[in-house]
């Protein structure tokens, strides 16, 4: 007596009602998938990168060191001995 209703055993439910059932566990696993996203992006500041693409990039130095042939490394080798020199011999003669 206190308010409690008992269940109706005969109700028998439509063929679409299990296909319901299905498609909102789906939309509930989908609804946990975004939150769990937002929350990523949230605490982290970035978005999540499922495939990261990491890039090294050689300093320019190198990559100019790299684009000289041999002949021309080794001028610039012999100009910087020269001015070296020159410098040094105008700082005897004062």
């Amino acid at each position: 007596m206190g308010g409690h209703v008992q269940p109706d055993e005969s109700y028998v439910y439509e063929p679409w009602y299990k296909y319901g059932i299905y498609f909102l566990f789906f939309e509930a696993a989908i609804a946990i998938g975004v939150t769990i996203y937002s929350l990523s992006m949230s605490f982290s500041g970035q978005t999540v990168q499922f495939k990261k693409k990491m890039v090294h990039e050689k300093p320019k130095a190198e990559q100019a060191q790299e684009a000289q042939t041999p002949v021309e490394q080794r001028c610039q080798a012999l100009e910087k001995h020269l001015q070296e020199e020159c410098l040094k011999a105008a700082a005897s003669n004062k």
